[in-house]
């Protein structure tokens, strides 16, 4: 005989309440919520109780008891407000609140009881983003491919696999990575700049090389072109400050390529998000050059 899961989600009364609550959270967390349908505050609360739960999985469920048809399971819990919650874990009262809550208290208060919560999805792609700083690309690429699993065009997710893979010189494995970010997402100006960071490599690789762009601004100082060159193939390097020095060079002679290498720069910017020092450093640089 196929046993049923247990709901979730439920209402308990007097007589199920020891089968359900105590006996049950043996087996998994389980918060009661005291309510009445009277109550304006219960029915704040009950939502957010309910996407709590469902949230952190199926280690904790959601006991509903209405006061008004269970005054001595309300005696017995002393209850003297309503919205009021008792959380029992192991037969045994854990933690408890009243009042309506917002959701960040509530799974700040349940997470730590539940031992099999999910990770939130935002502390994954930290938690990735982290292990790509530094170096572990390969346990980075893994965490942001589980987020995907669950939400495919997750934006920090996708954004953060294609930095992966730019840095193998995966390039088609970027442009289709970033095609699949939203335009209407914050990740899709620094998605677009990492297309511009294969058009940097691709760049460099026919002009032969950095070593053979530097030997041509040093043969060539007044050679706009040569240090374009030589900034892209500092940019698909990730040596983003020459990259910048030289662009605002081209900028800051007002010639013939300033416009390229302004919108190389804004790319960059793009790339590396504002918060970078190199950002704000060069933003100023680069408006002082232009007015």
């Amino acid at each position: 005989m196929e046993i049923q899961p247990q709901p979730q989600i439920f209402d308990v009364d007097e007589q199920n309440f020891e089968e359900l609550v105590l006996q049950g959270s043996q087996e998994r967390v389980i918060v009661v919520d005291f309510w009445a349908p009277w109550c304006g505050p219960c029915k704040t609360l009950g939502p957010i109780l309910e996407d709590v739960v469902t949230a952190l999985g199926p280690g904790v469920a959601l006991a509903k008891v209405n006061v008004d048809e269970n005054q001595r399971l309300a005696m017995a819990f002393r209850v003297q407000g309503i919205p009021a919650v008792k959380i029992v874990k192991n037969g045994q009262l854990a933690q408890e609140f009243t009042g309506a809550l917002p959701r960040e208290q509530i799974e700040a208060i349940l997470r730590p009881l539940v031992a099999d919560a999910p990770i939130p999805e935002a502390q994954v792609i930290d938690q990735a983003d982290d292990l790509a700083a530094t170096g572990d690309l390969d346990e980075a690429a893994l965490q942001y491919e589980q987020v995907l699993e669950e939400n495919p065009t997750d934006g920090p997710a996708l954004l953060g696999l294609a930095k992966i893979h730019l840095q193998q010189d995966r390039f088609e494995t970027v442009q289709e990575l970033v095609n699949l970010v939203e335009t209407d997402t914050p990740e899709y100006p620094q998605a677009q700049a990492l297309l511009t960071q294969i058009e940097f490599a691709h760049q460099c690789q026919q002009a032969g090389g950095r070593a053979a762009c530097a030997q041509r601004v040093l043969s060539q100082p007044d050679d706009h072109e040569a240090h374009y060159l030589l900034a892209c193939c500092a940019a698909s390097e990730g040596d983003y400050e020459t990259a910048l020095q030289e662009w605002l060079h081209i900028v800051g002679k007002k010639s013939n390529g300033d416009q390229a290498a302004k919108d190389a720069m804004v790319a960059v910017f793009h790339l590396l998000g504002r918060d970078n020092p190199l950002v704000a450093d060069y933003q100023r640089k680069l408006y002082q050059a232009l007015y």
